[in-house]
């Protein structure tokens, strides 16, 4: 009876089999499907690439990235934690955290310690890979703002490092030189937000640089036998002029607005996964202002609607704020930008985001309330860290969210791209 019983079980077992293929067939495929959503960011898009114009994962698929930046290190170092980088990529879904490496700014700044500031650097950028997101290493020029300045001399010593550490980790990026602009120096100690000497940055300048820097680490990549990584490269003006390679004579300072003819060019640099870096502020990017008889003068989303059929952009900063960090909201605005990085352009290209900056300074730009960090409250939202998140959310696991991407705000990009001049 016992090995009787044990034929009719195996006679059973085979019947079933055959009888639920259809069945099994649909729940391995709900269970790869749950599979591929539990997967982390980096698990699921691996080491992205540039394909044509578009930001893309391992297999050539568009991607979309949207999260933070840390403010600067040395000065909100206690905002950065195993802890905070946890809640940021569980809680806030980010699948991007951009490390801001101020360079020349004091303080603490690289420049004063580098060792300590690689090691502060190399301890996020684990604990980003722990948390399986994406890290951007950001080289954060500012004051002065030409990044051939003697100032950033160490600028290939610090890529060096970072490459070599992290060659074939599919999860760093590079951002060579954020905020390029005329500013070279803030030297009235009665006024030191006021730019005291001027230099017109070009991309020129700009190219110089980056052809130097991107090199460097493309041979510890190349000896380590892993693929090229993405490197974001600044663009003039605080990184509003991004087709500064595509138009001659394209930088601050010439007087022109953003649509006035300039002689075309190809200066882009001829390089693998290279991105071309925008950054705005919603409460002074926009439709543009009244200058010189037109009402709509430096529209820049009709100038980014223009680029993004051109060049592969990455925002790797923007601001619910004035540029300055602070002034007022604008969440209209920005809803609308983020409207037309979702694909709302003539490129159709997805542009990935990172929002400035999770840090609890008082500032109306910093998402967690002053003393948030100290008291290690990491949901502790301001407005704008309220609206990052939400957005972030509402862009990484596609749950919809009334309080962002509103179709009004949609409508209102419609009417900002198609003003007339």
């Amino acid at each position: 009876m016992k090995k009787l019983f044990i034929g009719m079980m195996v006679v059973a077992a085979a019947l079933t089999s055959c009888g639920t293929k259809t069945e099994q067939s649909k729940t391995n495929g709900e269970t790869a499907a749950l599979s591929e959503n539990t997967l982390s960011p980096v698990a699921k898009f691996g080491a992205l690439q540039v394909k044509g114009l578009q930001l893309s994962d391992k297999d050539g698929n568009p991607v979309q990235l949207a999260g933070m930046s840390t403010a600067g290190l040395q000065w909100f170092g206690n905002c950065y934690t195993r802890e905070s980088i946890e809640a940021l990529a569980k809680d806030w879904n980010i699948n991007v955290l951009r490390i801001a490496n101020y360079i020349a700014e004091g303080e603490g700044a690289y420049n004063e310690n580098p060792e300590g500031m690689r090691n502060f650097i190399s301890q996020i950028v684990d604990w980003c890979e722990e948390f399986g997101i994406y890290a951007v290493i950001d080289w954060h020029i500012l004051t002065p703002g030409n990044p051939l300045a003697p100032e950033y001399a160490g600028a290939e010593d610090f890529f060096r490092y970072f490459a070599t550490k992290y060659a074939g980790k599919p999860h760093v990026l590079y951002e060579i030189c954020n905020e390029p602009n005329n500013c070279q120096e803030k030297g009235d100690k009665e006024k030191p937000w006021v730019c005291t000497k001027e230099q017109n940055v070009t991309w020129d300048m700009i190219s110089e640089y980056a052809n130097k820097i991107i090199p460097v680490i493309h041979e510890a990549y190349d000896r380590a036998n892993a693929p090229k990584p993405i490197i974001i490269v600044g663009t003039p003006q605080w990184c509003q002029l991004v087709d500064a390679p595509l138009k001659d004579g394209c930088f601050q300072g010439n007087g022109k607005d953003l649509n006035t003819p300039l002689p075309a060019r190809d200066a882009r640099l001829k390089y693998d996964n290279i991105m071309y870096t925008f950054h705005f502020y919603a409460a002074e990017h926009n439709e543009g202002f009244r200058q010189d008889g037109k009402m709509f003068y430096y529209n820049m989303y009709a100038y980014i609607d223009e680029v993004l059929g051109k060049l592969p952009v990455f925002c790797t900063e923007f601001g619910i704020s004035r540029a300055d960090g602070d002034g007022f909201l604008d969440l209209g605005r920005t809803d609308s930008w983020l409207h037309l990085f979702s694909g709302k352009n003539k490129g159709n290209q997805k542009v990935s985001w990172i929002n400035w900056s999770y840090n609890d300074k008082h500032e109306i730009s910093s998402a967690l309330k002053e003393g948030a960090c100290a008291r290690q409250e990491w949901d502790s939202v301001s407005i704008s860290g309220n609206y990052a998140k939400r957005a972030i959310t509402a862009v990484n696991t596609g749950k919809e969210d009334s309080e962002v991407f509103r179709p009004e705000t949609l409508l209102n990009l419609e009417r900002y791209l198609n003003l007339n001049w």
